[in-house]
């Protein structure tokens, strides 16, 4: 052994030698690494802070080389410095700790080769006998000699679980990432907010959002404490089913300055319905991330939807990296650090008005109300409903339930809507899912996910006198008292009511409260009500009033006013609907026409009518029709008042009559002060039943008056030739 330890003394010295002629500079350590752990010198230096030196101990299993062999390594380096070969010059991945050039890359090689010849000098060795060496391993599986770290030691930064590296072995050329502290994140921008991965992007308000291909926008933060990296985007998702907005086409992609590519250099998103994990750039799960994902598509109708990725900051190798996203790429150092602390939650919404653009965070300040639908295939195709009307736009908001959406929705699945008046009048509306609205002019629409907005021109509305409702179709209203917001704004009346004169102008009807009348149900598809009447009486009279647009009705041409027209007394709205009430205080109505000389038809035309307007007598249904002249009438012929009708003038049919109550009274054998309650039955228009003003149990019966959407109070302010709604509180 002593003289193993001699030879290998010399040998050594040879070496020295050798690179003090050539001008490098020389250590012990450099020379003989071996040695040096033998003597136990402990300087404080890792036993690998020397460039090469475990590399080259591990061949300590080499077989000892010929002296002859080793002259030859001797010459050859000799006969390279001989020729003025230059030396690497600048440092590469593999360069060592502590080597700032070109001579001590050189130094670290040589001395490299030094213990290769000391090895070799000392023959076969038990690994006992090799000081500073761990065992032995094949030379071809040896790492080079260049490399600069022992990534066997290395700690395993960012690697997932479930993922291999390539070729079986741990990734190189990587530098440790540093532990988490405030400094390391010190010089990033800040940003206000606590987020929690929950899909809900409320709480990234204060971060910067950015630009990307195929997505609406992306961030990115860092926790208060630095220990996760948070990423999130968002766009829209074609139907509730789609996730592909979750998999490897949106990608968060790393690039390292370092160079290196492996499983941290890019995460994803694979996403179901109820679940959502976070992938390594090889698919790989990553263990401590979190990702959330959020689809609003309802059925086929695209949605927005949202993606929230957390994971842990030990996932990167380094923070010198660049991260790219649909195109758009920034460096770490330009994420916000979050502070911690949660986003500012806004004061009490007040309603600042509507616009029709599919983005509902302006309905906030209106209350709304649930909603169900009446068909019990599917009373879960509404949610919620609200309204609001500023004196311009009557607006609706309506979200789909589970089942449906608001295009179904009624009792025959037709989407069928209306805007009703406290006077009665009636304006219908479909939706439908293109989106559009069916019915009116004018109308604005948007339909994003499960949520519908609406606009209704003031134009289109039907006539009220204070307020408004809204309800499905020939169903009861789900809102009512709807009124203008603008306090100082009148109504839409032209004509207020003063009375009715009798004269065929129609006018003064059209600020009276009116009524339905129809044969058609809620799976009608027609645009419009099949006709509106009305009746008023002034104690002496009563008045009545119908008109109609319905194409079916107008092809009758005056038949639908003429025939199975009934006018009941005292009457309850119940005996009236089921046909039970008493026949002896009912009046039937027969027209007749008079010419100018006094004399009656008794069987005149009454439908088929050209367009134009004629006047009719009314008789009672039971007359014998034996009087020839209106002067000379017996008993049983007598006349009860008149009606005037308009056929085909501007796209309408409309009439209006009287009936003298002191008549009619004597007819029914009661006391004229006896007809208090009075009804009216249309047969050829409807079943539907007109009640006088009063007595109504339609849209004119206890109409409340009160602001239901928009809170307490409103202030407004003149802007633009517009009442506009101002500051306030709600």
């Amino acid at each position: 052994m002593k003289a193993k330890r001699i030879f290998r003394g010399a040998l050594a010295g040879m070496v020295a030698a050798s690179l003090m002629v050539s001008g490098m500079p020389v250590t012990a350590a450099g020379l003989n690494g071996a040695m040096q752990q033998e003597d136990g010198s402990k300087t404080g230096e890792s036993a690998r802070g020397n460039a090469g030196t475990h590399e080259a101990e591990g061949k300590a299993g080499a077989e000892m080389q010929s002296s002859a062999e080793v002259q030859g390594i001797l010459e050859e380096k000799a006969g390279a410095e001989a020729q003025g070969r230059p030396e690497h010059g600048g440092a590469e991945a593999g360069t060592g700790a502590g080597t700032e050039s070109g001579i001590g890359e050189k130094a670290a090689e040589d001395a490299s080769k030094t213990e290769d010849l000391n090895e070799m000098a000392g023959g076969e060795m038990d690994s006992s006998e090799t000081a500073g060496t761990d065992g032995t391993e094949d030379p071809d599986n040896a790492k080079d000699a260049n490399r600069t770290e022992d990534y066997a030691d290395t700690k395993d930064v960012g690697k997932t679980e479930g993922t291999e590296h390539i070729n079986g072995t741990e990734d190189t050329g990587r530098e440790d990432m540093p532990e988490n502290s405030p400094e390391l994140f010190s010089r990033h921008p800040a940003a206000s907010g606590s987020i929690s991965i929950e899909g809900s992007l409320s709480d990234w308000a204060g971060v910067t959002s950015r630009p990307g291909a195929g997505v609406d926008a992306w961030k990115a933060a860092i926790s208060r404490d630095g220990a996760m990296v948070y990423f999130c985007f968002e766009g829209t998702a074609s139907t509730e089913w789609d996730y592909s907005f979750a998999g490897s086409s949106n990608c968060f992609q790393f690039t390292y300055a370092d160079g290196a590519a492996g499983t941290d250099s890019g995460i994803s998103v694979n996403a179901w319905k109820d679940g959502a994990e976070v992938k390594d750039a090889y698919w790989g799960t990553i263990s401590g991330a979190q990702a959330a994902v959020r689809n609003e598509a309802h059925g086929t109708n695209p949605g927005p939807y949202a993606v929230e990725i957390a994971v842990p900051i030990s996932f990167f190798h380094s923070t010198d990296v660049t991260v790219t996203f649909g195109g758009t790429s920034i460096g770490f150092s330009e994420i916000e650090q979050v502070d911690g602390n949660p986003v500012a939650e806004d004061g009490p919404a007040v309603y600042a008005g509507i616009a029709i653009d599919g983005d509902f965070s302006d309905w906030k300040a209106v209350a709304k109300t649930d909603a169900s639908c009446p068909n019990s295939a599917h009373p879960g195709c509404l949610s919620k409903v609200a309204a609001a009307f500023d004196g311009d736009w009557f607006y609706i908001y309506v979200k789909d339930g589970e089942g449906s959406n608001a295009s179904g929705a009624g009792s025959h699945s037709n989407g069928k809507f209306a805007i009703t008046s406290d006077l009665g009048y009636e304006t219908d509306i479909q939706f439908l899912t293109t989106p559009a609205i069916n019915g009116v002019n004018g109308a604005q629409v948007a339909y994003v996910g499960s949520e519908w907005e609406v606009a209704i021109p003031k134009d289109q509305l039907p006539k009220y006198q204070e307020s408004l409702s809204f309800g499905l179709y020939l169903g009861e209203p789900i809102l009512t008292g709807i009124v203008n917001l603008q306090p100082d704004s009148e109504n839409n009346l032209e004509n207020l009511f003063a009375g009715i004169i009798y004269d065929g102008q129609y006018e003064d009807w059209e600020d009276y409260g009116h009524s339905t009348i129809q044969y058609a149900t809620a799976g009608s598809q027609e645009d419009q009500v099949d006709a509106k009447g009305a009746l008023y009486s002034d104690g002496g009279k009563v008045y009545g009033h119908v008109v109609t647009t319905m194409p079916q009705h107008l092809q009758e041409a005056g038949g639908e006013f003429t025939s199975a027209v009934t006018l009941a007394f005292n009457q309850s709205p119940e005996s009236l609907s089921n046909g039970a009430y008493d026949r002896n205080m009912a009046f039937y109505p027969r027209f007749v026409t008079v010419d100018a000389g006094g004399n009656i038809n008794w069987d005149p035309q009454l439908g088929g009518l050209p367009e134009g307007t004629y006047e009719y007598y009314i008789a009672s249904a039971d007359a014998w029709h034996t009087s020839e002249n209106i002067s000379n009438l017996n008993e049983m012929d007598q006349m009860y008042g008149r009606m005037i009708m308009t056929v085909g003038k501007d796209g309408k049919d409309e009439m209006e009559f009287y009936l003298e109550l002191p008549m009619v009274a004597k007819k029914l054998g009661v006391d004229e002060t006896a007809l208090r309650e009075i009804s009216a039955q249309f047969g050829r228009i409807g079943q539907q039943w007109v009640y006088t003003a009063g007595t109504s149990t339609g849209p004119m019966a206890g109409v409340a008056v009160c602001i239901i959407a928009v809170g307490a109070a409103l202030w407004f302010q003149k802007r633009k030739n517009r009442l506009q709604p101002a500051i306030g509180q709600a």
